[in-house]
């Protein structure tokens, strides 16, 4: 069981589902859309994902068809969804609160390194 929530505690979720990937996604999209280096994230199942104050959350097409899904008290952003895969999304890990898994095992893979920052990457 995975919980999560926004920084303001206005959007709650849990997750009934184990991570089978763990995505360091550096492109500029999400550098900017979360103000940091790189994004963590999980793809999971969007039925799976139980949201509570579903009422807080927002959403804006940061490029063709992909949505981002925010809580409009504090923007944190949650996940994204690809309008072509509605059931599945992608969820922000730097949202997770409690985890029962051990994410240390779950496999790793860093995506659209070429535009990350040099600094970042060990070469």
């Amino acid at each position: 069981m995975l919980k999560g929530s926004c920084l303001c505690k206005a959007v709650t979720y849990t997750l009934d589902e184990e991570l089978s990937e763990l995505v360091f996604c550096h492109c500029s999209f999400c550098r900017k859309a979360i103000a940091s280096a790189y994004t963590v994230n999980a793809k999971v199942s969007s039925k799976k994902l139980v949201l509570h104050g579903k009422e807080n959350l927002v959403s804006y097409s940061s490029s063709p068809g992909k949505q981002r899904y925010y809580c409009q008290n504090c923007h944190s952003q949650i996940f994204t969804v690809q309008e072509n895969i509605p059931e599945v999304c992608a969820l922000k890990l730097g949202t997770i609160d409690e985890c029962d898994q051990n994410l240390q095992t779950v496999p790793k893979r860093h995506i659209f390194q070429d535009p990350a920052f040099s600094w970042l990457l060990d070469k």
